[in-house]
């Protein structure tokens, strides 16, 4: 039986006057990304929330052969209420698929108004390498499967929002990410991963951080350009270097061509203040703006994907060594505090560090002993920092203090 005949015998029987408007519900597909090779999901989701109860839809959603290769589709949570006692119809095509869907064949059954009724989601293998769109058609299928939503028997068009798909360039400049010390220095790198193209000539790179976070110490000619130039007198927060890799006959210095993963520059910065900068692509920075690209022989600036990086910069906080419950005073609270997390399943300290009563940068039942010695036996006291809070005098040893250097 086709599907149309379905929707219209059965679902008659539950007819109602009932004012609708096709602006009352709106089919959307879901946006993606990807590189070309990639598989990639989208959902179809219907938003009901200002019409009335559902009962079945149909839709046909097109994509273009070339750029995206239907691999399979699958009914939402709320499309699968159709397979315990109504009617589903699937089908693919190259174009795109079909989707018919009778909640009941009764008419009993239908979904309440909603923002988010899920009906699809339908798969795709990328093939092609610019931006495309599914969009929803009423073309495929035989006889053509119309875009409707069904409501108290009767067949509304609904508003209908297409997905995007964004197709990224597989050849990337990428800026690294690096954690460092506050006063300190930290190096990151920004690389050109060639994946599918041939040598090149020269690169524009133009930054951004937050200068309050990290300050430029130094940048580094890591590609062995024979022209490679820092702007000077940038504004604050803002990094524009110029790379040329050959400026003299026979032009034979360049970027490798693919595969390769070729780090141009590395950045030194000076840890300024805690907290995490991004170390952001963006164009138009410097005087005169510059932009982010590759340039090959005489073509015109190329902008790959831009991928950016961070960098955080962390301290050493102080603490007392032996206050495991953080309440700032040490006695038989602590090692039981300790003794509950290690056995008990009690929450995580706040700072090991200090539950580290004898230093040996390891949390065990030792540590809780040498509290109870002593507060009761005459012990050894905790190791520094003690009795007051300070720094750690062992930096490094993987155990932190409230988020610290040691701490991530």
């Amino acid at each position: 039986m086709k599907l149309g005949l379905v929707m219209g015998c059965v679902l008659a029987v539950s007819f109602s006057s009932v004012a609708m408007a096709g602006s009352d519900y709106i089919l959307s597909a879901s946006d993606a990304a990807g590189a070309a090779g990639d598989m990639i999901s989208v959902d179809v989701n219907l938003d009901s929330s200002a019409g009335s109860d559902v009962q079945g839809w149909s839709f046909g959603l097109c994509s273009d052969s070339a750029a995206l290769q239907v691999d399979g589709q699958t009914l939402g949570v709320d499309g699968a209420i159709a397979e315990m006692g109504g009617f589903a119809n699937l089908a693919l095509s190259a174009d795109g698929v079909t989707n018919g869907i009778v909640l009941d064949l009764f008419g009993v059954v239908s979904i309440a108004p909603s923002a988010n009724i899920d009906c699809l989601t339908v798969d795709y293998t990328i093939l092609g390498t610019a931006d495309t769109t599914v969009d929803f058609c009423d073309t495929l299928g035989t006889p053509p499967v119309a875009t409707v939503i069904v409501v108290a028997g009767q067949s509304i068009t609904p508003l209908q929002v297409s997905g995007n798909i964004d197709i990224i360039d597989p050849n990337q400049l990428v800026a690294s990410s690096a954690t460092g010390l506050l006063g300190g220095t930290v190096d990151t790198t920004v690389s050109f991963n060639n994946v599918s193209l041939g040598a090149a000539d020269a690169a524009s790179l133009s930054l951004s951080y937050d200068d309050s976070v990290v300050t430029v110490n130094s940048v580094a000619n890591t590609v062995g350009a024979d022209f490679f130039e820092v702007q000077p007198g940038g504004a604050a927060g803002e990094l524009v270097i110029g790379i040329i890799m050959d400026t003299a006959a026979p032009l034979d210095n360049q970027i490798p061509a693919s595969p390769a993963d070729t780090v141009l520059a590395t950045i030194t910065w000076d840890g300024a203040g805690v907290g995490t900068s991004a170390i952001s692509f963006v164009d138009g920075l410097g005087n005169p703006a510059a932009n982010n690209g590759i340039v090959f022989g005489q073509d015109p600036l190329y902008q790959p994907s831009l991928i950016d990086g961070s960098v955080t910069i962390v301290n050493f906080n102080p603490f007392i060594r032996g206050d495991c419950n953080d309440d700032g005073i040490v006695n038989i609270a602590d090692g039981i505090n300790l003794l509950n997390f290690l056995f008990q399943g009690g929450p995580a300290p706040a700072c090991d560090d200090a539950c580290d009563s004898d230093d040996d940068a390891d949390l065990a039942v030792n540590d809780a002993i040498l509290i109870f010695n002593y507060q009761f036996s005459d012990g050894a006291p905790p190791a520094a920092p003690f009795p007051m809070a300070d720094l750690d005098p062992t930096q490094g040893d993987g155990l932190g203090c409230n988020g610290d250097a040691d701490d991530i």
